[in-house]
């Protein structure tokens, strides 16, 4: 016999030999799993329902100073003088830099030599007006002369009028050569160095107040509608280890064109010091509700990077089912598929279950 044609019938023999023990030994033909003879395991069960639970829209965002001042002066000048820097942490009324007065100072000693000049004229004048007004009055001067004098009179007390203005003028813009912080908080830009030239409007520093943090944030447009001036929100620093409520204080209507998103700022409700500007922060606003499909996260099996949840199966079987999870809320996890609504699932079991694992319902 051809030797290849006997191992194949050899090799059929010994399949059939197989098959049959196999078919005699389970009966039903069904795996091991499903007619064990391990004890049942108790389990608490319950039916997957909706929920209802409150709409939350999060959105990120980076905490800064709500009132940036930029501080500049309105005259030009050389800078004398900066007594801070970026990060220095100032009080109200505090000097912070100085412009060069010399040439306003100089203007203000011209002037006031001329107004010295200008009071003495307007004495002499006053003098002249009132003896022509009594020479007037005996008959003893003309009318044009009486006028004359009371014109040079009229002049020499506008001059000074003048002169007094300008020195206001001079007075004040020599407040512009010193600049001080309006108000107190931290130095956050420093825009100029001594021996710099400043303009008028130019910025030299910017000042953040300290005591007034909030968060600047981005909704898209799909949630803008739902966001408001005046709503309450959480907002979480994880950098400080702080979760913190704030006020939504400004709510831009026009979005960015290319990013779809509109710009909305948060004030912060009593900051701590360990709050900085610059954190990254979490914003997480509540309003209205929507039904969810949740359950206990504790119902939940870890296979590696795979989650699952025990099903019931012929009413007396756990069978574990793959799931695709969502947002935690508390001590219950969002199911977004995998199970579906009216299906049974077991809370608790009182033993560890397998696959195919007989139980015993417990109410």
């Amino acid at each position: 016999m051809n030797i290849n044609l006997y191992m194949a019938r050899a090799g059929a023999f010994v399949f059939v030999v197989l098959l049959t023990a196999s078919v005699t030994a389970c009966g039903s033909g069904e795996p091991d799993a499903w007619n064990d003879e391990r004890e049942p395991v108790a389990v608490q069960t319950a039916e997957l329902a909706e929920q209802s639970y409150p709409r939350q829209l999060q959105f990120t965002g980076t905490v800064e100073g709500s009132e940036r001042i930029p501080l500049s002066t309105r005259i030009m000048g050389r800078v004398e003088e900066v007594r801070v820097g970026e990060g220095t942490s100032v009080s109200e009324g505090q000097l912070l830099a100085r412009i060069g007065d010399r040439d306003l100072q100089a203007q203000r000693r011209q002037v006031e030599a001329q107004q010295e000049e200008a009071r003495a004229a307007l004495r002499n004048a006053r003098t002249q007006f009132a003896r022509l007004d009594t020479l007037l009055q005996r008959g003893s001067a003309t009318q044009q002369a009486y006028d004359n004098a009371q014109t040079q009179y009229e002049r020499a007390q506008a001059q000074v009028e003048t002169l007094e203005n300008r020195l206001d003028e001079i007075d004040e813009s020599l407040t512009y050569t010193t600049i001080t912080a309006p108000a107190s908080g931290t130095i956050v830009e420093q825009r100029t160095e001594r021996g710099a030239m400043a303009a008028p409007g130019q910025p030299l520093l910017t000042l953040e107040v300290s005591s007034l943090l909030e968060v600047r944030t981005r909704v898209s447009e799909q949630h803008i509608g739902q966001v408001d001036v005046g709503d309450t929100v959480r907002v979480d620093i994880g950098a400080a280890n702080r979760t913190l409520t704030g006020r939504v204080t400004e709510v831009n209507p026009s979005g960015n064109p290319a990013s779809r998103q509109f710009q909305a700022r948060v004030l912060l409700n009593d900051p701590p010091p360990s709050v900085k500007s610059g954190m990254y922060a979490q914003v997480f606003h509540e309003k209205g509700e929507r039904s969810l499909l949740t359950i206990p996260v504790s119902s939940l099996v870890e296979r590696g990077q795979l989650t699952g949840v025990y099903t019931i199966v012929d009413g007396d079987r756990a069978l574990l089912r793959w799931i695709r999870t969502g947002v935690v809320h508390d001590d219950r996890v969002e199911v977004l598929s995998g199970l579906q609504p009216g299906e049974r699932y077991v809370t608790h079991a009182d033993d560890r279950l397998r696959d195919g694992h007989p139980i015993v319902m417990q109410d």
